[in-house]
């Protein structure tokens, strides 16, 4: 039983042993930072990737045609697209050339001379109207995650001695010495069309660098703090909602109280017959309505100050919200609310609560100057009753003008009903469209910080998926230089020069 247990055990351990070269070292952990040589046109000519630790033992993938060292002397071990390394160094670097010329960008770059192409090597030491494209996609060969998380920034230096007349739009642009450079950024999951516009002479060209980074913005939003004041801003619409219903009730009931007026007028009007003895009486009602009407009119000032205050809490109330999110706009007032505004979706409930309160101060305002022709109408009413009193043959015409009078009141009473029921209607509307605005300025937010983060993957090896303990990757691509080519200077013997020549050439003044 010995000897079988013996036997099996040597067995399991042949066996194990046999399937030891087959299993993949795990990566040891890397930065990479892939350089990109590009031809003038945005062709990829060479990739190099150069691989960073921190280990001694080091384990690597790629598929490399060659690898270099350029830390230490000590050996790179290259199988297949295993790499392996044993150093002494605390940080080591090797580059590694990329077999297949794959970038996740495809970038394209074109020239034109004189409305001509042309091609950027015969552009070296040409003159004429230039025009550059330079276009950016992505490419369907490589992993998308780098095109949706990276953002690129493209540089392009033009001398102003050899270009003048430089234009280009979306171009952040800075002075260098006698050069202009032009920087270009294209966000995670962006293209780009860039045009670059010149006039040249004996054109010259440094190299078009583009730089391949993940954004890190050190940027925190409180959302529990915005949150609360959205539903601060929520309760003072519900609020202005509960007064606008409050009013239309109490303009219904001034209403009601009109058609039994206009009643009354039609009715007085037809009762003339049976004015006789009662027109001293009636003269001191109308009276009594007149100075009642009258002291309505005069006590409208705090009416309309209140509504006006009400505006004024509304508006800093807005701008107190918009000031706490640092949006840079001019504080709103009833006149400007509606350009500042207007264009900026985000902005849509806000101005819609605006045009309410703004509605509803007119629609008081309306509502006030009827009160004071309904006082005016009742004062004329009085006049003539008085007028009646004293001649009672003017009685008929004077009852028909009071009577058109009421009924001209009454109709703007009407119209201030109806207005305001749709200024009800909008605080309602307001009121419901504002329940999840929070959630939505939320997410629109976050929308905002994907499209300039990326959408927040894993960093993923550029070279190879076995290297799975990768910090960061970085791309660093540049095109070569248009320069025009140099002239071999075939040399004879020495120029034999005077004393004079040669006092010139010391104070460089020969030519």
């Amino acid at each position: 039983m010995k000897k079988i247990l013996s036997v099996i055990l040597i067995l399991t351990l042949i066996f194990v042993m046999s399937l030891a070269p087959f299993a993949e070292e795990v990566a040891s952990q890397k930065e990479e930072v892939v350089y990109g040589i590009l031809d003038p046109e945005g062709r990829v000519k060479n990739i190099y990737v150069v691989n960073i630790f921190e280990d001694s033992n080091i384990t690597d993938y790629g598929n490399y045609k060659n690898v270099r060292n350029m830390t230490t002397s000590e050996k790179i071990s290259q199988k297949g697209d295993k790499i392996n390394i044993n150093t002494s160094a605390d940080r080591l670097y090797y580059e590694g050339t990329i077999e297949k010329n794959e970038l996740p960008w495809n970038i394209n770059i074109e020239y034109s001379l004189d409305g001509k192409k042309i091609t950027g090597t015969e552009l070296a030491g040409k003159s004429g109207a230039l025009e550059i494209k330079i276009s950016v996609d992505r490419n369907p060969e490589i992993n998308s995650m780098f095109f949706d998380n990276y953002t690129l920034q493209i540089a392009l230096s033009l001398d102003t001695k050899l270009a003048k007349n430089i234009k280009s739009n979306n171009a952040t642009v800075a002075e260098v010495g006698s050069k202009k450079q032009l920087t270009y950024t294209i966000l995670p999951g962006q293209g780009a069309d860039i045009l670059v516009t010149a006039d040249v002479k004996d054109f010259e060209a440094d190299a078009i660098t583009i730089n391949g980074i993940r954004m890190n913005l050190d940027m925190v939003i409180n959302e529990e703090e915005f949150s609360d004041q959205i539903s601060q801003l929520i309760n003072a619409i519900k609020g202005l909602d509960g007064g606008a219903e409050e009013l239309l009730k109490g303009v219904s009931a001034l209403s009601d109280g009109m058609d039994e007026y206009v009643k009354g007028l039609r009715a007085f009007r037809n009762g003339l017959s049976e004015l006789g003895s009662g027109v001293g009486k009636l003269d001191q009602g109308a009276k009594s309505i007149s100075a009642g009407l009258l002291e309505l009119s005069e006590g409208k000032g705090p009416l309309l100050q209140g509504a006006q205050e009400i505006q004024g809490a509304v508006f800093n109330e807005v701008n107190d919200r918009l000031f706490a999110m640092d949006l840079g706009l001019p504080p709103l007032t009833p006149e400007n609310y509606e350009h500042v505004l207007k264009d900026n979706l985000m902005f849509t409930p806000i101005k819609a609560q605006l045009d309410g309160v703004v509605q509803f101060t007119n629609g008081l305002k309306n509502y006030t100057d009827g009160v004071t022709e309904l006082s005016l109408g009742a004062s004329g009413l009085a006049g003539g009753i008085s007028e009646l009193n004293s001649s009672i043959s003017e009685i008929p015409k004077s009852a028909n003008d009071l009577y058109n009078g009421g009924v001209e009141l009454n109709s703007a009473i009407g119209k201030l009903k109806v207005g305001l029921a749709e200024y009800k209607q909008g605080t309602n509307q307001l009121k419901n469209s504002m329940s999840d605005i929070d959630s939505e300025i939320s997410s629109t937010i976050d929308g905002i910080m994907d499209s300039i983060l990326g959408s927040g993957d894993e960093v993923v090896s550029f070279v190879s998926d076995k290297n799975t303990n990768v910090s960061s990757v970085q791309f660093v691509m540049k095109t070569e230089e248009i320069k025009k080519p140099e002239i071999d200077v075939i040399r004879g013997e020495p120029e034999k020069l005077s004393f004079w020549e040669k006092l010139l050439n010391l104070f460089k003044l020969r030519k």
